[in-house]
C-alpha cells in the first residue's frame, strides 16, 4: 500500500536532519503554490503534493554541503542540483503519484533554459513547475535558511529580485501575478515564526484542509 503524502513528509523530516531544517519551507511553500495555483486555475492535488514535497530529493545530500556558508565547488553544485531528479524518483516510487513527480523535477527549470535537470525552454517546463519554482525563491529569498544563498530579503525586495529575472529564471507573467497576489493576502507576521493552522484558516480560506504539521 502506497502511503500518503503527508505521512511520507513526516517521516522523511522527522528522520533527517536536514530536511527537518528545511520543514517549514516546505509548508510555506506549499501554501503559497496552493494560492497561486487557484488564483490561476491550474490547482489540483498533485500541484499541493507536489509543493510540499519539492525539496524531499535532499535526502541524500549531507548538510555540510546544503549548509554551506560558502560558495559551492562544481561538483557540490552538481550535487545539490540532482535533487530534483531525485525526488521526482521517490515519489514516483513511494506514492506512484506520476504528475506530482514530473512537477518536482521541473521546479529548478528556468525560462531561458538554463534550468535544471533538463534545461526545458518557457512553456516546455510544467505550469506546475513554474508556480513552485516562483514560490520556492520567493519563500528563500525573505527567510534565511543559513545556506550558501543566506541573504535575507524583504518581501519588497524580493519582488524586485523576482521582477528581475522574469523571462529569465521565471514566467513573467506568473511573477505579476504572484507579487499582486501576496500583497493582496498580506502574509500574517508569524509567517516565519510557527504553523497555526488558526491563523491559516483566517488568512487562507482558499486553501482546503490545512494540514496539522504543528
Amino acid at each position: 500500500m502506497k502511503r500518503s503524502p503527508e505521512a511520507l513528509f513526516d517521516y522523511i523530516t522527522q528522520d533527517h536532519e536536514v530536511l527537518q531544517i528545511f520543514k517549514h519551507h516546505s509548508v510555506r511553500v506549499m501554501y503559497l503554490a496552493t494560492l497561486l495555483g487557484k488564483k490561476i486555475e491550474h490547482y489540483d492535488e498533485d500541484l499541493r503534493v507536489a509543493a510540499l514535497l519539492h525539496d524531499i530529493g535532499k535526502i541524500g545530500i549531507a548538510k555540510e554541503i546544503l549548509l554551506k556558508p560558502a560558495r559551492l565547488t562544481l561538483l557540490e553544485k552538481t550535487i545539490v542540483e540532482s535533487h530534483s531528479h531525485i525526488g521526482n524518483v521517490i515519489v514516483r516510487k513511494e506514492l506512484g503519484k506520476t504528475r506530482a513527480a514530473e512537477f518536482i523535477r521541473d521546479h529548478h527549470e528556468d525560462w531561458d533554459g538554463r534550468g535544471y535537470p533538463r534545461r526545458l525552454i518557457g512553456e516546455q517546463i510544467s505550469i506546475q513547475g513554474r508556480i513552485i519554482r516562483i514560490c520556492d525563491a520567493f519563500d528563500t529569498m525573505t527567510y534565511d535558511l543559513r545556506n550558501y544563498n543566506a541573504v535575507k530579503k524583504s518581501h519588497e525586495e524580493a519582488f524586485a529580485e523576482l521582477e528581475r529575472c522574469a523571462w529569465t529564471q521565471f514566467d513573467g507573467n506568473l511573477v505579476d501575478t504572484f507579487i499582486s497576489l501576496i500583497k493582496e493576502v498580506e502574509l500574517p507576521n508569524r509567517w516565519y515564526d510557527t504553523f497555526d493552522v488558526e491563523v491559516f484558516k483566517r488568512t487562507f480560506p482558499q486553501v482546503e484542509n490545512p494540514y496539522h504539521f504543528f
